[in-house]
C-alpha cells in the first residue's frame, strides 16, 4: 500500500498516512496531543498482559490469546512495537490498519490478530481513561448492562468420566450459569469417532442438571457434516436448544448441511480472526450465531466491523471467551454497545486462571448468571503494576 489514484488526485492510503503522522500531526492538527512511548509485554500462566504508554503518563492494558506466549512477545516487539512507537493513540482505526497490512504476509491468521488484538485493548483502554468515559460509551453508547453467560467444561473426546463431567456441570449451575455447554473435545483430528460419546454424555449431565439451566454441546468440530446432522437431530430430539461447532471451519459447506438440516441455531466462527473470513462463513455456511473471540480476531477495532457485518445479514453475536480478565472487559464493552447480541457469552472457568486474575483489583462482575459491563474509565479493570511484575515471568 501507499499512494492510490482517483482520477489525477493522489490519496494517501493508511500506510502512507501512519508513516507521515509523526511530521504532519503537530499543535493543533493533534488530536489528542499524546504519543505513544512504549509498549510492553508481560507473560502469565495462560495469560500475556500488553501495556501502551504514553508521554502523558496514562497507560493502557490489553491482553491477547496466550496459545503462545512465547510467539506473541516476539511479534509484538520486534514486529509491531515499531509501527506504534511516536503516534497518537487515538487512532486506533489507522494503527490497525498498518500493523494488519503491513504484516499480512506474516497472517491474516494466528499470531497477527492476536498479538494486534492486544495493541488494540491497550489503545482503547487509553482513549477511555483519557477521556475519563468507559470504553462502550465510546463505541457508540449502551444498549444493556448485563448479559447471559454461559460456562463450560471439556471432557477431552470422553477421557473425563460422565460421573465426572456430571459434577462440574451441577457446579456451574450452582455458581448461576443458566446456560452450559459440554465441549466434547472430539477435533478435527478424530472425526466421526467410533463410538460416540457424545449422546450418552448429553443425557446423563441433563439429567442431572435442574429444568431453568439450559444445556448445549460443542463437538469442537469433530464432524463430517452426516455425523453432525445425525448427533444434531438426536440431541434436538431430547431438548438441546443450540449446537456449537459441529465441523471445520475449513469445510463450510458440510456446515451448510448442518444448518440446514436441523431446527436449533447453529454457532460457529470462534476460529474466524477477519472480516473477510466472517463474511465468508456467512456467505457460505450461514450459521445461526457467530463467534468472533475479542483476543484472536484483532480486538475491538475489527470485532465491532465484524458485528457490523453480522448485523447486515441479521446474524447475532455470542463471543467466544475464554479468559476472565481485559479479553471479557472488553467483550462486554462491545456487547454493551451493539445491537445484534445473541443469548449469551462465553464466560470461562475462573479457577485456572487465578494466577492473572490475582494481579487486578477488581474484575468483571459475575452475578446471577450474568456478566456485567464494567463502569469505570477504560475497560473498566484496575492493574496492580507491583503484584504483576512479581508474577511475570
Amino acid at each position: 500500500m501507499g499512494l492510490a489514484t482517483t482520477g489525477s488526485a493522489l490519496v494517501a492510503t493508511p500506510l502512507t498516512a501512519l508513516s507521515d503522522a509523526g511530521t504532519k500531526q503537530s499543535g493543533s492538527e493533534d488530536q489528542s496531543g499524546i504519543k505513544i512511548t512504549d509498549v510492553k509485554t508481560y507473560k502469565l500462566y495462560r495469560a500475556i498482559l500488553i501495556k501502551v504508554e504514553t508521554n502523558a503518563g496514562i497507560a493502557g492494558w490489553g491482553e491477547s490469546s496466550p496459545n503462545s506466549t512465547e510467539v506473541i512477545e516476539s511479534f509484538v516487539h520486534n514486529t509491531l512495537k515499531s509501527h506504534i512507537i511516536g503516534q497518537d493513540p487515538f487512532n486506533v482505526e489507522l494503527i490497525w490498519d498498518t500493523l494488519f497490512w503491513q504484516n499480512h504476509d506474516l497472517g491474516p491468521s494466528g499470531a497477527l490478530p492476536y498479538a494486534i488484538a492486544g495493541i488494540d485493548l491497550a489503545l482503547w483502554d487509553i482513549k477511555g481513561k483519557v477521556l475519563k468515559q468507559p470504553v462502550y460509551k465510546l463505541l457508540g453508547g449502551s444498549y444493556r448492562k448485563e448479559t447471559p453467560a454461559y460456562g463450560g467444561f471439556g471432557v477431552y473426546g470422553g477421557s473425563v468420566s460422565v460421573e465426572k463431567a456430571t459434577e462440574k456441570a451441577l457446579k456451574l449451575a450452582e455458581k448461576g450459569f443458566k446456560f452450559i455447554k459440554l465441549r466434547m473435545q472430539i477435533r478435527e483430528y478424530n472425526m466421526d469417532p467410533i463410538p460416540d460419546f457424545t449422546v450418552k454424555y448429553y443425557e446423563a449431565v441433563r439429567k442431572a442438571l435442574p429444568a431453568d439451566v439450559e444445556l448445549f454441546v460443542d463437538p469442537n468440530e469433530g464432524y463430517t457434516a452426516a455425523r453432525a446432522i445425525q448427533i444434531g437431530l438426536e440431541l434436538q430430539s431430547i431438548g438441546m436448544k443450540y449446537y456449537e461447532s459441529p465441523c471445520p471451519l475449513e469445510n463450510h459447506r458440510d456446515l451448510a448441511e448442518v444448518v440446514k438440516a436441523i431446527n436449533i441455531p447453529v454457532l460457529a466462527g470462534e476460529k474466524c480472526y477477519t472480516r473477510w473470513q466472517f463474511r465468508d462463513l456467512i456467505l457460505e455456511a450461514n450459521p445461526d450465531v457467530i463467534q468472533p473471540d475479542l483476543i484472536k480476531a484483532g480486538g475491538i477495532t475489527e470485532v465491532k466491523k465484524i458485528a457490523a457485518l453480522a448485523q447486515a445479514f441479521f446474524k447475532t453475536i455470542a463471543p467466544h471467551n475464554t479468559k476472565p480478565t481485559l479479553g471479557t472487559a472488553a467483550a462486554m464493552h462491545l456487547m454493551a454497545s451493539i445491537s445484534n447480541v445473541g443469548p449469551f457469552i462465553e464466560f470461562i472457568e475462573t479457577e485456572i486462571y487465578e494466577e492473572v486474575m490475582s494481579v487486578f483489583d477488581n474484575q468483571v462482575e459475575f452475578k446471577n448468571g450474568k456478566l456485567h459491563v464494567p463502569e469505570g474509565v477504560g475497560l473498566g479493570l484496575n492493574i496492580n503494576e507491583k503484584r504483576l511484575e512479581k508474577l511475570a515471568k
